[in-house]
């Protein structure tokens, strides 16, 4: 600690002090109820929702709004975002302006930090130690990968002739994964490529195929989660990879946590249908099942699978396999898992709170 401060003591101000303990108090809250069950913000043309510190933040085109995990509003900052997006991840809450060039980073009790890219963002990534990328672009390149620290330094740039469709950082902070498309003889090729943070190396790359890549995560013990258009792949940080393909099947709505990865697929039976599958953070598959209603988003919690639906929020319990339907309003409303049993119903105006009992 003693040789942290000293290293540190551009850093170690009042207000620095002041909003430590703040956001410390903030954070400890980890209970596992609202005090109420909605809370509301702003309403604004554009939204994003992301899950902080157990709590709810929420971006608008003129506001950011961060509550709590009892419920209680912590943050309220006016912004001026096009189409705003939220990414939550440990110690920071990254909004940024997508096609724009503006990001701000928060705690649980104020922004902490306000930037601007040199050329539009398209994509954001943060990690739980506060390490935190954007993708754009540059006269050279077509994609371009920027890493700060958790100080808000850049520490890095990564230069791809692809188009970057996502970027991960694991838990540590100690490996970045940017998977890339491109077109070679009339066909599209995707690369994955990780990268140590303090590295001068190329890094080390991994082909995927004829793919067109959609999103990553790393998961909890270390390997990447990357959704295609046409499968999965898990891939170690030894390039080691297993591929599970959807065989022609539509994407419905898809889930990539720590705790492994949820995709729904339009069956290619005559009858139709959806089927959900869920595999845990080896790349193993847990299961298939048929979804007792079609979804229109998922959202994985641990043990459990919530998607939404026309008429209400379905409940998929991995252990035992049951599937329960909990009627309810979804029209314009996004789904957030906060726990197995528990999820967000975010509307424009407000965010309800539901027990599933």
């Amino acid at each position: 600690v003693v040789l942290s401060f000293l290293k540190n003591t551009e850093l170690i101000t009042y207000r620095n002090f002041y909003y430590f303990f703040k956001d410390l108090n903030a954070s400890a809250e980890t209970v596992n109820v609202f005090e109420s069950d909605a809370v509301s913000y702003p309403t604004a043309e554009e939204q994003s929702f992301a899950l902080y510190r157990q709590g709810l933040a929420v971006a608008g085109n003129e506001s950011v709004t961060i509550f709590t995990a009892t419920g209680r509003q912590t943050v309220s900052r006016t912004i001026q975002y096009r189409d705003p997006v939220a990414e939550g991840a440990g110690r920071y809450l990254l909004v940024y302006e997508m096609g724009g060039t503006q990001y701000s980073l928060y705690n649980s009790y104020t922004q902490i930090f306000t930037g601007k890219s040199d050329y539009p963002i398209y994509g954001a990534a943060v990690s739980d130690a506060g390490m935190y990328a954007l993708i754009s672009r540059s006269e050279e390149y077509r994609s371009v990968v920027s890493l700060y620290n958790s100080n808000f330094r850049l520490i890095n740039r990564y230069s791809k002739n692809g188009y970057v469709t996502d970027v991960a950082i694991n838990e540590k902070g100690n490996l970045l994964a940017i998977p890339a498309v491109g077109v070679t003889d009339g066909r599209f090729r995707t690369t994955l490529t990780f990268h140590e943070p303090y590295a001068e190396d190329a890094g080390r790359t991994v082909e995927i195929g004829q793919s067109i890549p959609l999103s990553c995560v790393f998961t909890a013990n270390g390997r990447l989660t990357l959704l295609c258009n046409d499968g999965l792949s898990f891939v170690s940080d030894r390039g080691e990879t297993e591929q599970y393909g959807f065989a022609g099947r539509q994407i419905v709505g898809a889930s990539l946590t720590d705790a492994g990865a949820a995709v729904a697929l339009k069956t290619a039976s005559s009858s139709g249908g959806e089927e959900m599958l869920v595999f845990d953070g080896n790349g193993k598959r847990i299961g298939v099942w048929t979804c007792i209603a079609s979804p229109q988003s998922i959202d994985r919690a641990g043990n459990t699978v919530f998607y939404k639906t026309r008429n209400g929020v379905a409940r998929l319990d991995l252990e035992s396999g049951a599937q329960r339907m909990l009627a309810c309003n979804t029209e314009h409303r996004s789904l957030l898992a906060v726990n197995e049993s528990e999820f967000l119903l975010c509307s424009p105006q407000k965010a309800e709170y539901v027990h599933f009992s």
